[in-house]
């Protein structure tokens, strides 16, 4: 039987051991020494060691003078530790936290794989159809490092010539243990605080625990400016709830003048491209938090020539060198710090974060920064203050920020300085008066340098209402004055808003909203495909602008091998002809991807993958790989195309892969059903389902006077090789028993703990294929009436 070892009311993992009939038991050597070791001084391990040397097993008084007294539980069906002499024991932790999980499998040494996904588009109005785009992007790995790329190619919206443009191309060489990632070639630094946003060509080095995600389609650049590098689709959420959503050409946007950034709130930006693939892009309207563990650090060095190209393929041609990196650190009781350093020829600027943790769940901090460049000298900062008050089941929040830049301040980014804002006073407070009811007030205004725009400042009051396990209302007042009329909104106005929000579950939501303010409102119904073969999703969703509206309508697909979506947008200057342009864009993505020699076609890789395929033993038999496979679902089907994919594994986590075989032959063994991974970044596995020892056998061992042989164990090997590793047999009470990993073309021997010591041999046929029935097995053994009523005797 397999038990645990139990020591203290803890288990210390699980190992064989053998039930005799007279109740005694025997324990495997080589598993006990590895679960009791840990608890061992080195020189109590080395004795141990020495006693168990050249022992396969042990009754448990044979080590009783090596300070360890065993005893088995039946009630428990456990090994219990019951003594471990002191002197022997090693230093063990009061107070520890939770030990890390063993690292899964490790990928293959050398992997790849290619995304590839075609967009096509036709107007309505002109019927004609777009130049198709293309969208490619992978990464080959091999040992520790990656090479990894991004190419597109498509239309010129204005010109009308096809351009093939390069997105990145970097090698990336990371040093795991170390929290480290180097970079040579096309770069996005991570930036901090005030620092700007400019892309490099050249070299890098980033330390982050939390391991980050480079594979960054759309950029926030100094947290206010969104780079589209292809047509988009973009929803903006506030605290998790939707507010508008925009279809937007490759180019930047400018965030700021968005009446989302003020107030206490989280903002999330939804890019969806025409390439499909789904990125989030997160900031706060505030500061930029230390939000490390104590004592850790983190820091980012990024030297290279700058991008002198706004939209396309990085161009380096003319830029200016520049070196761009960070450095922030939570100390233990004192105030966290971060620095920060930018220079090139045109602008040099160095930064600093602070924050103090003060008592009652109140936190004050500091972003503050200065510059120089051809403009003189300029300086910029921030202050903050939040509040977090716990109230048990409720809570109060409290955040006030005052912003200011100089005229003259400067990054590498923006060298020459165009700062139209001067100062800007934010606060939010929020409360929650139930799970079921949070209201919010959001404040904030804007000091112009521009005799055009003017001030801008916006008051607005929220609250949001669950009603109903799957209906919740939103009702809010503002009042906002833009100065002027920016980003298609009202110059001001005095207005209300009303949503109305149904989610019956996590994948399926329904919205209405309307704000008076600004004549605006939005409906939209979606129901998000699951990464599984024969999942749908659709969506519907209209919008209108105090004139302008639009109708879209979307459904993806998930295949085996590729995902495709069909989408229809009508646009209008109002409802009543929004049928004049209306565009209907196909797009089908897949891949191809390669490890351990195997080769296969599946959905876009995102990270890491793996291919699972079956052994030659059942090679015209499926294999399924996916999350959970009840009722059917798989996520990835091996066939002619190649093994099953995997692909949605993330890097440096251990993750699951599941797997089964569509009707395997009766009794095949396809082994655990899961294979636990720790993927590095961009690698890849191949799997293989089954093994040559998949034959399952199974009987009823009889002894004389036709007894059955009942709670009989023994050991299994192969009989030409009697030094090889045992498998444990036993009998249940009316003597049958079953064995597995048995080879075809083989003969095994089995050795029975029995008194007199007997067995017997039995061949695997080289024809079979999965179940060996040798029905009735004899051996010549008296079995006295007690042993088979489960007595011992």
């Amino acid at each position: 039987m397999t038990v645990p070892l139990n020591f203290n009311s803890r288990v210390l993992g699980e190992l064989p051991v053998v039930l005799t009939r007279d109740d005694r038991f025997i324990v495997e050597s080589a598993g006990f020494k590895t679960l009791i070791d840990p608890l061992l001084t080195p020189e109590a391990q080395a004795e141990l060691a020495a006693r168990l040397q050249g022992v396969e097993s042990f009754a448990p008084e044979e080590i009783n003078n090596t300070g360890i007294q065993l005893d088995y539980d039946p009630e428990q069906l456990a090994v219990l530790v019951l003594r471990i002499d002191p002197t022997k024991r090693s230093v063990e932790a009061l107070f520890q936290g939770g030990r890390p999980e063993e690292p899964g499998l490790p990928p293959q040494t050398f992997s790849a794989y290619l995304n590839s996904s075609i967009a096509l588009q036709r107007f309505q109005s002109s019927g004609d159809f777009s130049k198709p785009s293309v969208f490619l992007n992978g990464a080959v790995r091999f040992g520790s490092v990656v090479f990894e790329a991004d190419v597109q190619g498509r239309e010129d919206l204005f010109s009308g010539e096809y351009e093939v443009e390069r997105r990145y191309a970097r090698f990336v060489y990371d040093q795991p243990e170390a929290y480290r990632r180097w970079y040579v070639g096309d770069l996005e630094p991570e930036i901090r605080g005030r620092q700007g946003f400019a892309e490099l060509g050249g070299v890098g080095v980033s330390r982050q625990r939390q391991r980050f995600d480079s594979f960054r389609n759309n950029i926030l650049s100094g947290g206010r400016e969104l780079v589209l590098q292809e047509p988009s689709t973009v929803r903006v959420l506030r605290n998790g709830i939707f507010v508008r959503e925009f279809r937007l050409d490759p180019g930047q946007y400018d965030l700021s003048q968005l009446p989302l950034e003020t107030g206490s709130n989280d903002i999330q930006i939804e890019i969806q491209n025409d390439s499909g693939r789904v990125q989030t892009v997160a900031y706060s309207a505030y500061l930029d938090a230390i939000d490390l563990e104590p004592g850790d650090y983190e820091y980012g060095a990024y030297l290279g020539a700058v991008d002198t190209s706004v939209l396309g393929s990085p161009r380096y041609d003319g830029g200016q060198l520049a070196f761009t990196g960070f450095w922030r650190k939570a100390f233990v009781g004192r105030p966290a710090l971060g620095i920060g350093i930018q220079a090139s020829e045109d602008a040099q600027t160095l930064t600093g974060q602070s924050q103090l943790i003060l008592k009652n769940g109140a936190r004050a901090r500091l972003d503050a920064a200065v510059s120089n460049s051809d403009q003189g000298g300029g300086y910029a900062f921030a202050l903050g203050f939040d509040h977090f008050i716990d109230l048990g089941d409720t809570y109060d929040s409290w955040t006030v920020v005052a912003d200011y830049t100089s005229e003259d301040f400067a990054t590498i980014s923006d060298p020459l300085a165009q700062n139209a804002t001067s100062w800007i006073f934010s606060g939010g407070y929020s409360h929650q008066f139930s799970m079921d009811w949070l209201a919010n007030l959001s404040a904030s205004y804007r000091m112009s340098r521009s005799a055009l725009a003017g001030d801008s400042y916006s008051i607005a009051a929220t609250s949001t209402y669950r009603f109903a396990p799957q209906w919740s209302a939103q009702v809010g007042l503002e009042y906002t004055d833009f100065g002027v009329t920016a980003g298609g909104f009202r110059s001001d106005g005095f207005g209300a808003t009303f949503a109305l929000i149904w989610q019956p579950r996590y994948d399926r939501r329904a919205e209405a909203r309307y704000s008076s303010a600004r004549n605006s409102g939005s409906a939209r119904f979606q129901q998000s495909s699951e990464n599984r073969v024969g999942a749908l999703g659709y969506s519907i969703a209209s919008t209108y602008d105090d004139g302008p509206a639009t109708l879209s309508g979307q459904v993806d697909y998930i295949a085996n091998r590729f995902d495709a979506t069909v989408s229809h947008t009508a646009f209008g200057s109002s409802f009543s002809n929004i049928s004049d342009e209306q565009v209907t864009t196909l797009r089908v993505g897949s891949s191809i991807s390669t490890a351990g020699g195997k080769t296969a076609i599946g959905r876009n890789i995102y990270d890491s993958f793996a291919i699972v395929y079956p052994h030659e033993s059942i090679e015209d038999h499926s294999v399924i790989v996916g999350d959970s496979l009840q009722g059917g679902r798989y996520t990835g089907r091996s066939g002619l195309l190649g093994g099953a994919v995997a692909n949605n594994l993330g890097s440096y986590v251990n993750q699951s892969i599941r797997y089964d075989v569509i009707n395997p032959p009766r009794g095949y063994n396809i082994g655990d059903g899961v294979a636990r991974v720790h993927p590095a970044y961009r690698s890849g596995y191949a799997i293989e389902v089954g093994s040559a020892k998949f034959v399952s056998a199974l009987g009823r061992l009889v002894g004389n006077a036709g007894r059955p042989v009942a709670l009989m164990s023994g050991r299994i090997r192969p009989a030409d090789d009697p030094t090889a590793a045992p498998e444990l047999f036993f009998t249940n009470s009316v003597g049958r028993f079953a064995m597995q990993n048995l080879e075809p073309g083989k003969r095994y021997r089995v050795e029975l703990f029995s008194t007199p010591a007997l067995g017997f041999e039995f061949t695997v046929p080289a024809d079979n294929e999965g179940l060996l029935d040798l029905q009735v097995v004899n051996v010549p053994l008296d079995v006295s009436e007690d042993r088979n009523n489960g007595r011992g005797g």
